[in-house]
């Protein structure tokens, strides 16, 4: 795919540890982008190391926010949660006309992205939220499913992500989700449900096979958006004892979370090693059946979580600077159901 060498976009939460991903991929890639975030002696550091331009942008001063975004042709968020940060950040890109990026996947979040379609168009923009791993993968997933059966009834998701680690943000989320409960699609609306109140084990396959428990996530949404399929669930994988428990103490457990991550040290731990990080595969199965009884079920492997969520949101990004979407879309509504594959090491299996 061909890159930009402009500095025609931005990111920001470009120091966080998904941030610091993704910036290395983009510059991998050959992109120059301008580098933000709310820390400016963190912004300062990392300019000096990659020679980038900086700026300082609280989201709670809207007139700066509103003046460095109407400079650039997107900003890609990765400072979670999103709650908190995408309302401010898209409000501002409604302003200016500046295209949206973000990893999302918070279920409520998501929705108010998407709710945003209008408005975007009116703006002639973009808001594309959850172009990171969860939604990415799982999404296009479902899309190829419901190519295979068109007149699917069910559909259920399983992601495995491995990871060399859990940022402070991706933490929040989580923690976030388990205390607003369980989500699943029922006859085509989004409902409440417990966390954790269905459990199942994976397709057949030469994978071992795993159990995984319904979680309340963004890929709910997407993959309902873009197969119309009524009937979705999408789980992580849990044991039968661990998803009694969440499904007893879920929003204890989520408070809990938040307390510990709200006072995790931001200060770099030494990771695994490169060999290591590299032998880690991330997961999602997926399967779907129709009311003649007919299934379907496939299953798409890629590397550590975060890497691959980097890789998808700079490859998401080049093809909205090359050839820019209007509206608020999902990934596979906006670049089709393949949009997973162009990741470096992912590959689709049908099962």
């Amino acid at each position: 795919m061909t890159t930009t060498t402009r500095s025609d976009w931005m990111l920001y939460g470009a120091y966080g540890s998904t941030g610091r991903l993704i910036l290395d991929e983009a510059l991998r890639r050959g992109h120059r982008p301008v580098l933000a975030g709310r820390d400016g002696a963190q912004l300062s550091a990392l300019g000096q190391a990659t020679g980038l331009r900086t700026v300082r942008l609280p989201l709670d001063d809207g007139a700066t926010l509103r003046a460095a975004l109407s400079r650039v042709r997107c900003v890609l968020l990765a400072a979670g949660p999103y709650s908190l940060s995408g309302p401010a950040m898209r409000a501002a890109c409604l302003d200016t006309g500046c295209s949206y990026l973000d990893l999302n996947g918070e279920i409520e979040d998501f929705q108010a992205a998407l709710s945003c379609d209008a408005d975007a168009r009116r703006a002639g923009m973009a808001i594309l939220p959850g172009v990171g791993y969860g939604v990415v993968f799982g999404e296009c997933l479902a899309a190829q499913l419901a190519r295979r059966l068109p007149d699917a009834t069910w559909l259920r998701l399983s992601l495995a992500t491995q990871t060399a680690a859990r940022s402070r943000g991706a933490t929040l989320s989580v923690a976030a989700a388990m205390t607003a409960g369980g989500r699943v699609i029922d006859h085509g609306a989004l409902r409440k449900r417990a966390m954790a109140s269905s459990t199942w084990r994976t397709p057949p396959s030469d994978l071992p096979r795993t159990r995984f428990a319904a979680a309340p996530v963004a890929e709910l949404v997407a993959a309902h958006r873009s197969t119309g399929i009524p009937n979705i669930v999408v789980g992580i994988p849990l044991s039968r004892p661990a998803a009694a428990l969440i499904r007893i103490a879920g929003p204890a457990i989520g408070t809990f979370l938040t307390w510990r991550a709200t006072r995790a040290s931001n200060s770099d731990k030494a990771g695994p090693s490169a060999a290591v990080i590299a032998d880690l595969r991330s997961r999602v199965w997926a399967e779907a059946g129709n009311a003649a009884g007919q299934r379907v079920a496939a299953v798409l492997e890629t590397g550590e979580g975060y890497r691959a969520a980097a890789g998808a949101a700079v490859c998401a990004l080049e093809l909205q600077l090359h050839e820019p979407r209007l509206g608020a879309l999902t990934p596979v509504q906006a670049f089709g159901a393949d949009f997973a594959l162009l990741v470096t090491g992912t590959r689709l299996q049908e099962l």
